[in-house]
């Protein structure tokens, strides 16, 4: 996975991502960290895929899993088999599952959970990710069928993230809109608390059906509590002094401090980040695509990155990391080129320059980008103005179009390339950031999704890529490696092939 210098480092750690193994300890509290806070604790309610699934894997369980490796595992469904004309699975289901309100876990449940997320006029965020799947029917109390729409290469994964994640169907009736904030799952911890821009805490699930090493059930710990920390800096604090046992996604810069620290330990990540720049195409001064690519060739990219990553990264033509499958070397992509940054200019009206406003969310290392950027483009008298929100405040500004430019990051690879694609640019994208109204766009994206033969999929993918970056709808900055740190006493970390962790195996071994 890793593009650097130690690449086989971080290949070679993955398989375990643990350390060094102890007798299980049943009892205590871990403290973790996470950079965004929800916006919903409703899996289908979320706007930051991965990053929401911290705590949501906590409480909540699919019909399916991923392992670190990607592989799709039993869940909730202890089997599944599908049709011949590959427009439907059998899904068999686990007995004596109960949700966290003592409700029972049946295909009643499963035909409920997958119905909300499907239903027409759906607003969910999370709602296209099944676009391919009708609806599902109860075979059996144990048993349970999913229709789609067509084949579907997406489909499956599709159930193991938090679309298709099992939410108590009494609770939703009950709760309706205040679910998110009450949520009722059948995952390792129950929900006891959460107190904005502060923390959300979760005890033990004492019915819950996993058994641990030891034969007893699981989770270990008796309560885990995740802090809402954005600042790395922060975070490496809490973490070397113990406030908190584990923190995502640190930046490169903190490697090596992490390594030479005999209390801590860097966790590998499956995944990595991608940095990007979404364009307002839909009005302002974005709406003129001569402008956009005079951005776009503004940018020193490979600076951009090693100034960042310090050589832990890659600049790839889109999102598509060099390590997923959809990955395209020859994808055409805008480079730095100070002709053509003139040409565009005079192109679009804009001979000399012009003034713009980039939108971007408290953290880090975004701040650090943005100004990067400012600076290269200043050499172009492109003067960009740097607006820092609070995330809360950047969603909305930006799903709403009111924004010119924005940065934004993304968790890549995915389950599937849909999951990334569909949601960014999909004929019903939840998050469309940048307005766009291409049908071309959308009908590749369904191409790519609907298409069950990968090699099929990949040549669908790479028509896409090409066809965004034509239009310059986005600027495509820089990939970037994510480690996790823990401290050692924190034993057993295990993540899914998104990186987040699911603390139900992890203990806190005793001094």
């Amino acid at each position: 996975m890793l593009l650097g210098a130690s690449g086989a480092g971080l290949i070679a750690g993955l398989p375990g991502l643990a350390f060094a193994q102890t007798s299980p300890v049943r009892s205590g509290a871990i403290v973790a960290s996470m950079d965004l806070q929800p916006k919903s604790l409703d899996p289908i309610m979320g706007d930051a895929p991965t990053s929401d699934r911290y705590a949501l894997i906590q409480m909540f369980e699919g019909l399916l899993k991923f392992d670190v490796q990607g592989n799709l595992q039993p869940s909730l469904a202890t089997s599944w088999e599908w049709s011949e004309d590959k427009k439907s699975v059998v899904f068999k289901l686990r007995d004596g599952v109960v949700f966290h309100d003592g409700e029972p876990f049946n295909a009643e449940a499963v035909v409920f959970n997958i119905g909300r997320v499907v239903a027409p006029g759906s607003t969910a965020p999370r709602s296209p990710d099944l676009a391919d799947i009708a609806g599902a029917e109860a075979l059996a109390p144990m048993t349970v069928k999913v229709n789609l729409k067509q084949p579907s290469g997406a489909a499956l994964a599709s159930l193991a993230v938090e679309a298709g994640m099992m939410c108590s169907p009494a609770a939703l009736k009950k709760l309706g809109q205040d679910f998110g904030r009450q949520p009722v799952g059948t995952g390792p911890y129950k929900f006891a608390e959460w107190v904005g821009g502060s923390h959300i805490r979760f005890v033990r699930n004492e019915r819950y059906w996993r058994d641990g090493a030891d034969g007893k059930k699981l989770p270990y710990a008796d309560a885990v509590t995740l802090r809402i920390i954005p600042t790395t800096a922060v975070k490496m604090v809490e973490v070397k002094s113990g406030g908190v046992h584990l923190v995502d996604g640190v930046t490169p810069r903190d490697f090596e401090e992490v390594e030479k620290n005999e209390a801590l330990k860097l966790v590998a990540v499956p995944p990595g980040i991608a940095q990007w720049l979404t364009f307002n195409v839909s009005k302002g001064i974005f709406a003129n695509p001569a402008l956009r690519a005079a951005v776009n060739h503004g940018i020193d990219r490979n600076v951009l990155m090693k100034g960042i990553t310090r050589g832990f990264g890659a600049v790839t033509p889109t999102w598509v990391p060099p390590t997923d499958w959809s990955y395209d070397a020859s994808v055409p992509s805008p480079k730095l080129d100070p002709a053509k940054v003139q040409a565009f200019l005079k192109e679009g009206g804009q001979p000399n320059g012009f003034t713009c406003k980039l939108s971007i969310i408290q953290r880090d290392p975004d701040t650090q980008v943005a100004q990067i950027v400012q600076a290269q483009l200043k050499q172009f008298r492109i003067n960009m103005e740097i607006e820092i929100l609070e995330r809360q405040a950047w969603v909305p500004k930006v799903l709403g179009l009111q924004h010119e430019l924005a940065m934004g990051r993304v968790n890549v690879p995915r389950a599937d390339p849909d999951h990334v694609f569909g949601p960014f640019f999909g004929r019903a994208a939840s998050q469309n950031w940048s307005g766009i109204k291409d049908e071309e766009v959308f009908k590749l994206v369904d191409q790519g999704r609907e298409e069950t033969d990968q090699a099929k999929r990949k040549v669908i993918y790479k028509e896409l890529q090409t066809a965004l970056n034509k239009n310059d709808y986005y600027s495509w900055l820089f990939f970037r490696e994510a480690r996790h740190v823990a401290r050692k006493e924190l034993q057993n970390i295990v993540l899914d092939s998104g990186g987040a962790w699911q603390l139900a195996e992890a203990w806190l071994a005793k001094a």
